[in-house]
Order: C-alpha cells, then structure tokens, then sequence
C-alpha cells in the first residue's frame, strides 16, 4: 500500500497540542486563504512544526482535513431523542450547521475535487471522517429497532443518503434551493419511510 493508506504516526506518542496547533492551523488557512492554502508547508507554518514532521501524521491535504473536520464536527453526530423522528430532525439540524459552518462552505468545493480525482483520498476521507458519523447514524438507527419503531433493515447507508445526498446537493448548488426546515422535513419523510418498510433490495 502506498503511503495515502498509511497511518500517520502510527508507533509514536501522539502530542495533544501539536495535534491541536495542526487542526487549528487548518481552519486558520480555510478561512483566510480558501481551500487551496492549505499545504503541507504552509500549515505546517502556521502550527510551528515541521514539514517532516506534519507529514508523519497527516500525508495529504485531505488527510489535513478530514482530521481538522473530525475535530470540529466530532464522529459521533447522532442524537438520542427517545423517538426516530425526533432524532432524524436533530440529526439534520445539525447536519444543515454542519454545511452552513464557514469552514465547511470555504472547503467543500475543493474536498469534493480532491476525493473525485483521487480514489485513495476518497477512501480515506471516508475512512476518517465519514464512516465514524455514519456508524453513529446507524446505531440511532438500531436505537430504533430496539424500541420497536421499525422493522430491522438491511442497508443503513442508503438511509445515509437519503438523509445527506440532498443537503450536500443544495449546498453545491445553490438555485436548488435553500438549507430550510422545509428540506429538513422532506428528508426526514424519506427516510422514515425507508425505515419503516423491508428495502433488502435497495
């Protein structure tokens, strides 16, 4: 495997702070300079290490950022209501602050380029970022099933996407429409019905 699959850091103590200058410096350049500004030299600048070292723990741009989101935004998004619905208008709530957070809109456009040019990347960013908050997202789900609120399902992640794909579709073009509560329930609505009936062959 090349270097793009590899741990950073892996055998070594991590150090908090460095770790912390790291994440900050990331947003620091995606809020003053866009998403092109943030470089292995550039943050490494801004946190006060080295290139060699930065590099060690964090071997691309998109590793940068799926570390400085992951610290932000946190893994483990999904509320717990006491009731599904509840939960999934929580859960996209937040997800509609997660879109609309300055460092989010200073980044998208360049992530997305990255992880479609790149399948490693893609992969882990995924890895890092996404996969975490979408186990989140299905223990909710299985929270759910647990009290009897719907059937035992098969294929979390097209709930996943039933819930994002449209926010993030938004957010990329904005004459679709605005991030509103009227999406908000619309996804909602979508996914509880996917929830409630057997989708096997999703």
């Amino acid at each position: 495997m090349s270097d793009k699959g590899k741990s950073a850091g892996k055998g070594r103590p991590r150090n908090a702070a460095l770790d912390t200058a790291i994440a900050t410096a990331v947003e620091q350049l995606l809020l003053t300079d866009g998403y092109s500004a943030v470089t292995i030299d550039r943050v490494a600048t801004v946190a006060g290490t080295t290139r060699t070292a930065l590099y060690r723990r964090f071997p691309s741009r998109v590793a940068l950022i799926a570390n400085a989101l992951a610290r932000h935004f946190g893994t483990d998004p999904a509320p717990d209501t006491g009731t599904l619905r509840g939960d999934l208008i929580e859960l996209q709530r937040l997800q509609v602050e997660f879109f609309r957070a300055p460092i989010v809109a200073a980044g998208i456009a360049g992530l997305i380029g990255d992880l479609s040019g790149d399948p490693e990347w893609s992969a882990l960013f995924h890895e890092t970022f996404m996969a975490p908050r979408r186990r989140s997202t299905q223990a909710m789900f299985q929270r759910a099933v647990d009290r009897g609120e719907i059937p035992p399902f098969t294929h979390p992640s097209v709930v996943s996407d039933i819930l994002t794909g449209p926010l993030l579709l938004h957010v990329m073009l904005p004459a679709t429409g605005p991030l509103d509560d009227t999406l908000v329930v619309a996804t909602v609505d979508a996914a509880m019905h996917l929830l409630s009936v057997d989708i096997h062959d999703a």
